[in-house]
């Protein structure tokens, strides 16, 4: 794909004259800029267009172009598309609008573009963009006016965005802080390339060292995967902006799994599986690209912190505890080598608080963070200067610190609010941002990153194939705990009573006291009816569960299939698992706090199958229960290795179905200390054609 980003062919279908029009500008800005190939403008009423020979038609073109900007009315848009079928061209940048964004009429619309295109080998971006531009052979297929403000620069970043506006943001910028663009997609409404192929197909150049996606669906998770793999194996970042954080997912009133599973909950598990960094808006797009775009990476979690503050030196250290950052400590000899550098009335502990020490004494600075790096007690390095005025050489600090990284490697942030000390860090290469916090936060997110490329690099290049129908029917219980147990997870001894008078025989081959349920496939939440009853110590009460469960069903209009008696299990914790299909992700798996409130609390966590141990373990100890699960006061640990373990049994089996099995809640599972996990209750949901 990177080689329609790199075209030496260029038509425009819709040529102005007007350098401001949209059919204007890329014209505008190839010629100013200096693009090497040949520029067709298309314009039937024009002999030039400024400064070039106009062409009627695509037809009457000496050669065929390699891509076609398609700048006319939304009604024209399937006779240009046919043209540059008819020419042979490669791809299409569509900027009209009136498509999939006006309803259903205008999505008829675009698929039949798509299917004209797709028959013809034609690749499309768009409709509905604001174009491509590749800056290093300046092949500027945009109209955003952002080109104009913030000249291009070549660099080592892609922009790959749904939203134009929002690749012109990052894009202006970036370029403020004199990094230089390589690639600016807009995919605008993905009739045909989406976000992921298009990150797959920039990520091809080996010159690239990061890119920057937004994105409003994954609607192609499979290519994401392939995308993120090859960037994983080429350190490569890529850093993402998900929009929809909404609870528009998957409602699934029978399964609690289906019901948690937003599609920005499903998003943020895929992405952070994939090691893509996920940011919240295009302004942390801006200030993180920097750091992640430098090649320096930190080899642990340890983080030294250098200022002319106290008070920053105390917020870079509550930064630190807050973003799971270890403050690197000095052995008694690099203490002593620190002394030996630093004025008497600095300390020589981390954070190194310089206070007025740097005011006339600029080279303190530079044999600190010599000291500093040959003690190896740092990771990554945080250096804050909240104020510089006369006697404070910035200058010297900046070229100290950038002489740093390229000594060492390590990645350093600096956390600076005046514009001209920052100007002179960001000169020599140092990120800067204007918080303690934000500053250590990029430096944990990059530990983040580099812990899990292995991980990532390593990742299955296809996801599992979605079932073909959404829709399925409830399992009784025993049913579904046997289906459960056939997953490999640890379900509770049990006996299905179909008949009253089997209820005697039952209740003698457990240990008692009994949990007691009734059994109807049609009641997935029999709590809520009364269907369920603990502490059964003798068959009467048993007998009795049995008639008023009866009676209870009988009276829900519903058929009444016995009673289901099963050994009580007692936790310390109650967690829920589940499984779930999802129509873009495929089998998601969730673990999170259960009992009765699971989807009150909202304690959960999701993994997008296929995933291992160790992810399933780390999803684990983010769930906010899971703060109970260490030992302490005598008190043994949960052992959350057996639960990870539970977990990838639990989306192998659910994935391996392909579908037979719509979704799957456990809930409660008993978690009890220094003890294996127990499925106490499970519905699963079958699909409807097995």
């Amino acid at each position: 794909m990177l080689d329609l980003l790199n075209p030496r062919r260029v038509a425009v279908l819709g040529a102005s004259e007007n350098p401001i029009k949209a059919g204007g500008r890329p014209i505008a800005y190839m010629q100013r800029h200096g693009f090497a190939g040949e520029v067709y403008p298309i314009n039937p009423n024009r002999a030039e267009v400024q400064g070039l020979h106009s062409y009627k038609t695509l037809a009457d073109l000496p050669q065929s172009p390699d891509l076609v900007v398609i700048s006319v009315a939304g009604k024209d848009v399937e006779a240009a598309v046919e043209q540059c079928v008819s020419v042979g061209a490669r791809g299409a940048v569509i900027y009209s609008s009136g498509f999939a964004e006006l309803g259903p009429e205008g999505e008829r619309a675009q698929q039949r573009l798509v299917a004209r295109a797709r028959q013809a080998g034609l690749r499309l971006f768009g409709p509905n963009t604001q174009g491509i531009a590749n800056f290093r052979s300046n092949a500027i297929l945009s109209f955003s006016t952002m080109i104009n403000e913030c000249p291009p620069q070549d660099g080592g970043i892609a922009i790959v965005s749904q939203s134009g506006a929002g690749a012109a943001i990052v894009y202006g910028g970036l370029r403020r802080q004199g990094l230089g663009v390589r690639y600016l997609v807009a995919t605008g409404n993905e009739a045909d390339l989406d976000t992921g192929e298009t990150v797959l197909g920039v990520l091809e150049d080996p010159d690239l060292r990061l890119v920057l996606m937004y994105a409003e669906s994954l609607r192609d998770p499979g290519t994401l995967v392939r995308a993120a793999r090859l960037a994983a194996q080429r350190d490569v970042p890529i850093l993402a902006v998900k929009a929809g954080r909404t609870q528009a997912g998957q409602q699934t009133a029978s399964s609690h799994t289906g019901a948690l599973a937003s599609e920005d909950a499903l998003a943020d598990a895929f992405l952070r599986q994939n090691n893509i960094v996920r940011l919240r808006d295009f302004q942390e797009l801006i200030e993180y690209a920097p750091l992640f775009e430098r090649r320096a990476r930190p080899r642990g979690n340890r983080i030294v912190a250098i200022s002319n503050s106290g008070a920053t030196c105390v917020l870079a250290a509550d930064a630190a505890e807050q973003n799971g950052m270890a403050l690197g400590r000095f052995s008694p000899a690099e203490t002593e080598t620190l002394r030996g550098v630093l004025p008497p009335f600095v300390a020589p502990r981390n954070p190194i608080d310089m206070t007025t020490a740097l005011l006339g004494q600029p080279d303190i600075y530079g044999r600190a963070l010599q000291a500093v790096a040959q003690s190896g007690a740092a990771d990554s390095f945080f250096v804050g200067f909240p104020i510089g005025g006369e006697g404070y050489d910035m200058a010297y600090f900046a070229r100290q610190t950038s002489d740093f990284v390229a000594q060492t490697g390590l990645p350093v942030t600096v956390c600076a609010v005046q514009d001209w000390v920052a100007r002179e860090f960001r000169e020599r290469g140092v990120p800067v941002f204007e918080s303690e916090f934000r500053a250590i936060r990029g430096l944990a997110m990059l530990r983040a990153y580099t812990q899990n490329r292995t991980l990532a690099s390593q990742s299955a290049e296809r996801l599992p194939a979605v079932p073909a129908s959404p829709q399925g029917r409830a399992l009784n219980e025993p049913d579904s705990l046997a289906l459960v147990a056939e997953a490999g997870l640890p379900v509770a001894r049990r006996q299905w009573c179909r008949q009253r008078d089997e209820v005697a025989r039952a209740f003698a081959s457990l240990p008692a006291p009994l949990a007691a349920k009734g059994v109807c496939a049609a009641i997935t939440h029999k709590s809520d009816h009364g269907l369920v009853r603990l502490g059964i110590a003798g068959v009467d009460q048993a007998l009795r569960a049995w008639d008023d469960y009866a009676e209870i069903v009988r009276g829900l209009k519903a058929p009444f299939d016995g009673l289901l008696l099963a050994e009580q299990c007692r936790g310390d914790f109650e967690l829920a698992v589940g499984a779930h299909w999802d129509p873009v992700f495929g089998p998601v798996v969730m673990v999170g706090q259960g009992g009765v409130l699971v989807e009150a609390l909202r304690d959960t966590q999701f993994l997008v199958w296929p995933f291992d141990a160790a992810q399933a373990q780390a999803a684990i100890e983010r769930l906010d229960v899971a703060r109970g699960f260490v030992a302490t006061r005598n008190l043994a640990a949960v052992d959350t290795r057996e639960l990870a373990a539970l977990l990838v049994r639990l989306g192998a089996w659910f994935a391996a179905g392909q579908g037979k099995y719509l979704s799957v809640d456990a809930n409660p599972v008993m978690v009890r200390r220094g003890a294996a996990p127990m499925v106490v209750d499970a519905v699963v949901i079958q699909g409807e054609n097995t």
